[in-house]
């Protein structure tokens, strides 16, 4: 049986936070394998209906401002690492109104050990305190 695909993409856009003081850290790392990695990003995000079902996106919750907050994982290009395993994470904002995913954090598991927190209660705390985001759970 052939996948139903869903057609319609949706504009995907990274938060200026973010790149400031996230996506940097992964320019410098990364600084071959970043720009296909980014375009990666925006590429598969672009089709998000399609993820649904894959083990690298989970629901998180409906927010406060009526979209949804879900968590995506990626791989670097050529790394060779599964996205699971590799750490790296997105935390997406997707409006099936307007059709746009709106990047707000981009982070490694080393972000989180930097700040001695745990992973969830860190990146909930960083969309309520930066971009008034919260779950309406």
């Amino acid at each position: 049986m052939q996948p139903n695909y869903i057609k319609q993409k949706y504009l995907v856009r990274f938060e200026d936070y973010t790149i400031k003081h996230y996506e940097k850290d992964f320019k410098k790392k990364y600084k071959r394998a970043w720009p296909a990695t980014k375009e990666s990003i925006i590429e598969t995000l672009e089709r998000i209906s399609n993820l649904n079902g894959l083990n690298i996106i989970d629901y998180i919750c409906k927010s406060n401002k009526n979209t949804y907050l879900l968590k995506f994982d990626f791989a670097i290009a050529q790394n060779h690492i599964s996205p699971k395993a590799s750490g790296h994470r997105c935390i997406i904002s997707v409006c099936n109104e307007s059709l746009t995913v709106t990047i707000i954090l981009i982070y490694s598991k080393h972000n989180i050990e930097r700040s001695g927190g745990q992973e969830t209660i860190w990146w909930k705390n960083k969309i309520k305190d930066e971009f008034g985001l919260v779950c309406m759970c």
